[in-house]
């Protein structure tokens, strides 16, 4: 196989609370060790939701770089019950509550993450992780901008019981890609539309990702009760995050750009979304991302009650991405349109090819099929609007990598809509906040 090593290993050898089921039927009985009563947590209640939806076939994800999803193999059962984990008290006790309460789930894909490594990096995962957190640095950046995130990693891995190297470097998902040789468009699609016309402003995306992680679709609600602050995390069991929604309108989606730099000390993709969804107002949001230095880059769809942006990421650079002059909502895909903090490694992949960017740029059928559906702010972007269109299978957008689909309503009511699966197949449920919760 093409040696798929990040540059930095190349001299590496080869060598449980309450639990209450809504349920609706399903073509085929849930796996037993996919759901796992954990020990009674006092301050514990976590809800199962379920949708009618058909099963998903593990395909090879038709991609410009198939061996990402290496490692993939039937699951037992059908991707549609949506797990809600309610987490409040310390980061370390949150942690603890995740990783107990979603134990079996954790350890599985742990097993399924370690195994992908070794296929796709041919060396044994211990000695990937140890190697992977040696020339890395990213703790100090996390203590500094998201102080006590550190510690809900290590409640989880105590949880879960997982050891807590394992545990930090599970979280760095966008960080491998972007140090190893990822350089295509085969990962999230998202769009955001500002308040206009009766509607209101919208952030959404779906979750591409390597279907060995797919079949435990999570949410977890986070409540702060400190800061009068509510959370709902869209994620994987055990990551702390992969996008999400605040009580004070506050949503962020996100796309892998991995031609863009990134940095080797900066904070990790899912340690920013938390870290954007502790703020309290749009401006705060932007503000927080411009600050920090991000450690992969990566395309970040900020939204508040009024407005929204696309905002391409690197470890240099931030920029703002519009479709066109005035547009009043924007999209993105997976590769950079206006930044050109650039990965060593695109340029030089360019000229290997005979390529400009511009016509890199134009090999994206997701981007093209939004550019084509989205002319200009005549278009009608509403709930309806953006269900259909996430549902669309032609353009790729809606493909066998799709982990899930998340559309935030934005507004005095904030609202996430979430399909578990494949958006043609496993309905949206609806998640609002709890009356208490600060608007």
């Amino acid at each position: 196989m093409p040696n798929m090593r990040p540059d930095f290993f190349l001299a590496i050898p080869s060598a449980v609370g309450t639990l209450r089921f809504l349920t609706a039927p399903v073509s085929r009985r849930y796996s037993p060790r996919m759901i796992k009563r954990g020990r009674k947590q006092p301050s514990l209640s976590v809800r199962w939701a379920s949708a009618n939806g058909l099963v998903l076939l593990l395909l090879f994800f038709i991609a410009l770089v198939p061996s990402l999803w290496a490692g993939d193999r039937p699951l037992p059962g059908p991707a549609t019950k949506l797990r809600i984990v309610d987490l409040a008290g310390t980061p370390y006790q949150m942690g603890k509550i995740h990783g107990q309460t979603l134990k079996a789930e954790i350890q599985e894909l742990v097993k399924r993450w370690k195994e992908d490594l070794e296929k796709t990096y041919q060396v044994p995962a211990e000695v990937f992780i140890r190697e992977f957190l040696k020339k890395t640095d990213f703790k100090p950046a996390m203590d500094r901008w998201t102080p006590g995130l550190l510690d809900e990693v290590r409640g989880i891995g105590d949880g879960a019981g997982i050891d807590f190297d394992t545990m930090y470097a599970y979280q760095l998902i966008d960080e491998v890609w972007a140090m190893g040789p990822d350089l295509g468009f085969s990962k999230c699609t998202t769009v955001a539309a500002g308040k206009r016309n009766g509607n209101p402003a919208y952030v959404a995306q779906t979750l591409d990702i390597p279907t060995f992680y797919h079949g435990y679709q999570t949410v977890l609600r986070i409540r702060d009760d400190r800061d009068d602050l509510e959370t709902l995390v869209f994620t994987i069991p055990g990551v702390v995050a992969a996008n999400g929604l605040n009580s004070r309108s506050i949503g962020v989606c996100v796309n892998a750009v991995t031609q863009l730099a990134y940095s080797r000390k900066g904070l990790p993709v899912d340690f920013v979304i938390r870290g954007i969804l502790r703020q309290r107002s749009y401006e705060e949001a932007v503000k927080f991302l411009r600050n920090i230095q991000p450690a992969a880059p990566q395309t970040y769809v900020l939204g508040g009650p009024n407005e929204v942006a696309v905002f391409e990421r690197s470890a240099e650079k931030m920029s703002g991405f519009v479709p066109f002059a005035g547009a009043e909502f924007s999209y993105h895909t997976n590769h950079p349109l206006i930044n050109e903090d650039f990965n060593p490694r695109f340029p030089e992949m360019l000229k290997r090819k005979n390529m400009t960017l511009e016509s890199y740029q134009a090999l994206c059928p997701r981007f093209n099929f939004l550019g084509q559906l989205l002319k200009d702010n005549s278009v009608a972007i509403d709930l309806g609007t953006l269900q259909r269109l996430f549902k669309n299978r032609a353009s790729g957008i809606n493909n066998e990598g799709t982990y899930g689909c998340t559309i935030m309503v934005l507004g005095e009511k904030p609202e996430l809509y979430v399909s578990p699966g494949r958006p043609d197949e496993a309905p949206f449920q609806v998640l609002g906040f709890s009356p208490h919760a600060g608007h």
